[in-house]
């Protein structure tokens, strides 16, 4: 059985044991894995393993790392479960919003194993779960970081962000975006008020040819 690993670090405390003990349990080797908000000083212990199997690393993108992981995996999933010939994904996600994605990845004929640390309340939308705490060792030894070069880190970034075709704008651009959304939301609000306020009069127009 081919499987996918999508695996968020940050929803679940993931080392290499993990993962190896999930590829026993489930009777697979993962043929693709993708770590999301990898950081060289916190998952340093992954390095060995994600050289052995090959996988691709997503790098956080500053204060916006939750948001930005899950979209980035959530369209891997998506693209994996139509593009690639696996026939499950072992998934390692916030559970916050998760449902959508596992319908749509069940509704795409995909089994769907969820890795996490004591449980998930998704496990009737699932195949089967996984739970990765029990497998972690008492002590992590240190392991070699892995120091990306300048072009590297710049394209593990570009790569982290999904492609939208639109190309990325400077800062004053970005400014002058910004100002317009929010003139437009504030006209938006002064008009909601000017029609409340009117429709308020009318009523009350109404209630006076009305009564008196």
């Amino acid at each position: 059985m081919n499987c996918a690993a999508l695996i968020d670090l940050g929803a679940a405390k993931v080392n290499s044991a993990a993962l190896k003990d999930a590829e026993r349990s489930l009777g697979v080797r993962f043929c693709q894995v993708k770590f999301y908000g990898y950081n060289a000083k916190k998952n340093g212990e992954l390095n060995a393993y994600i050289k052995e199997c090959g996988a691709e690393v997503a790098l956080p993108l500053h204060n916006r790392k939750k948001t930005r992981i899950d979209i980035r995996q959530a369209i891997d999933a998506v693209a994996v479960a139509c593009l690639e010939p696996v026939e499950s994904i072992f998934l390692v996600a916030a559970e916050v919003d998760c449902l959508p994605l596992l319908n749509e990845l069940r509704r795409r004929g995909k089994k769907i194993y969820l890795g996490c640390e004591s449980g998930s309340m998704y496990e009737d939308k699932c195949d089967g779960v996984i739970v990765l705490a029990k497998t972690l060792p008492q002590e992590e030894a240190p392991s070699e970081t892995v120091e990306l070069q300048p072009a590297e880190r710049e394209s593990a970034v570009d790569e982290f962000l999904p492609y939208t075709g639109i190309e990325p704008l400077d800062d004053d651009r970005m400014k002058e975006v910004g100002d317009r959304l929010r003139r437009a939301v504030e006209e938006k609000k002064a008009h909601k008020r000017a029609v409340r306020i009117n429709d308020e009069k009318e009523e009350l127009k109404r209630l006076l040819d009305k009564y008196f």
